[in-house]
């Protein structure tokens, strides 16, 4: 994450009112719902506006949650609270809400006394605070567990890791250099939908300002990077060429950041007949993938997104485009002509080389070849599916081992966990995935499900 995730928690409980009398035991819930707090904090930037017994406090706590900018509120009863003290706080907030229904005890001892109850019976009163959910139309997840059980505090670590990539989303901006490649109906959106429903804002930027900037980078920053690609990479091309890759690839990577940019994307062959650039862009798209700014080729927009959410959860991330079915291995191979993240690739075992489809008026640029890193790995699909309605299209399995071909392109051979690999080009077909996607290493299905919750939009596991 590029920010820790604020979390808002929201501890409740009734203890003194024209009936009921058990004031006595303020000090012992106050202390517990610090706890809360407490065991909260691992997962990011905790705001914790004390215990809540009545509507004054549940707005006073929405106001706060309001002004701290939560990512997440989560919502828990140590007793049971009357459904009108959470439902205030939710009709004045709009961040995602995860109800935790937990206690601290097992069971119900035979000598344990109503002072327990009071601290450990939150069950009493959450079908008041889920129904009031459900009834203003409020998505919520939920995590019933023991408050001190290691898999109940893994499963509210993936839904705030969701809500923090939520938040990433939503104040995102993506560059579009040029245009989409021409024809490409996958790569075609409503921009505005996309800002509404997912959340990034795109942002155009002129191939001018590339090619000026082109100019500008001192040589010394280029000779200083020349060096020390050659001393970790397999540079195989032309040293002028290479060199005039580089300049290129630290212009695309100081506009990008001059320009706050959180994703990139360009029609790559935009500079190919520039005098001033006049080579393919792939190296430097591969290289912003590794520095943080993911990265996806031929404008395609939805998959920089796709990119954007992957490096959010697993630190690096890649563009994958289908190649060629491997039906002897009950697999597919997945590339991109020159353009991938570097940082996934097989330690030691990067090469960098021209071009081999695109030559510009100074030549074939450079480009990446190398076999990713095999094993486990989760890809996403997002796309648009008519209406304005979006799409996750998820997929996990294993990148297995495999010989590079000589393609001077990135390279994946991957396999689905159960699927047969016909089945499973059928599913990803049928779930209308693109010929793009982003991918990163690691199995991030259950974050993925919950992020697409959080934000209304379908979700299709293959």
């Amino acid at each position: 994450m590029t920010r820790q995730t604020k979390i808002g928690v929201l501890t409740m409980a009734l203890l003194e009112d024209a009936y009921n009398k058990t004031a006595h035991m303020r000090p012992a819930a106050t202390e517990t719902a610090r706890g809360v707090a407490r065991a909260l904090e691992p997962y990011g930037t905790v705001v914790h506006p004390g215990l809540v017994e009545d509507e004054d406090q549940a707005a006073a706590a929405a106001r706060q949650f309001n002004a701290e900018g939560v990512d997440i509120i989560v919502a828990m009863e140590l007793a049971y609270t009357k459904g009108l003290v959470p439902a205030r706080c939710f009709l004045d907030t709009t961040a995602p809400v995860l109800v935790w229904n937990t206690q601290q005890i097992g069971r119900l001892q035979e000598g344990d006394g109503f002072d327990v109850i009071m601290l450990n019976s939150g069950m009493a009163g959450m079908p008041e605070l889920t129904a009031a959910l459900i009834r203003t139309g409020r998505e919520f997840s939920l995590v019933t567990s023991r408050f001190d059980d290691p898999a109940g505090r893994e499963k509210l670590a993936r839904v705030i890791q969701a809500a923090g990539v939520r938040s990433r989303l939503r104040s995102a901006k993506v560059g579009l250099v040029g245009h989409p490649f021409e024809g490409m109906t996958d790569l075609m959106f409503d921009a505005v939908a996309l800002r509404q429903s997912v959340g990034p804002a795109l942002w155009p930027v002129e191939p001018e300002a590339v090619a000026v900037r082109f100019g500008e980078i001192p040589q010394s920053e280029v000779d200083d990077l020349v060096a020390a690609e050659r001393a970790r990479y397999h540079v195989e091309m032309e040293a002028d060429l290479f060199e005039r890759s580089v300049r290129l690839a630290l212009a695309l990577e100081s506009v990008a950041r001059e320009q706050r940019l959180d994703a990139f994307t360009a029609f790559d062959q935009v500079w190919l007949s520039d005098p001033r650039v006049g080579v393919i862009p792939s190296y430097g798209t591969g290289r912003l993938c590794e520095v943080g700014i993911p990265a996806a080729p031929e404008g395609d927009v939805t998959t920089a997104v796709s990119q954007l959410v992957m490096q959010e959860l697993a630190g690096q991330a890649t563009t994958l485009e289908n190649y060629v079915i491997d039906f002897d291995n009950n697999a597919v191979m997945f590339s991109h002509d020159g353009h991938g993240n570097p940082a996934l690739g097989t330690p030691g075992a990067v090469a960098v080389k021209h071009s081999i489809y695109y030559k510009g008026v100074h030549g074939y640029g450079a480009g990446f070849e190398f076999v990713y890193e095999p094993g486990p790995i989760t890809n996403l699909a997002i796309v648009t599916v008519g209406d304005n309605r979006w799409r996750f299209v998820i997929s996990e399995g294993q990148l297995l081992p495999m010989e590079p071909r000589p393609i001077s392109a990135p390279q994946a051979l991957f396999r689905h966990d159960t699927l047969a690999v016909d089945e499973w080009c059928n599913a990803w077909l049928r779930a209308g995935a693109p010929h793009h996607m982003g991918a990163a290493r690691g199995r991030w299905t259950a974050q993925l499900l919950e992020l697409a919750q959080m934000q209304g939009i379908e979700a299709v596991i293959v």
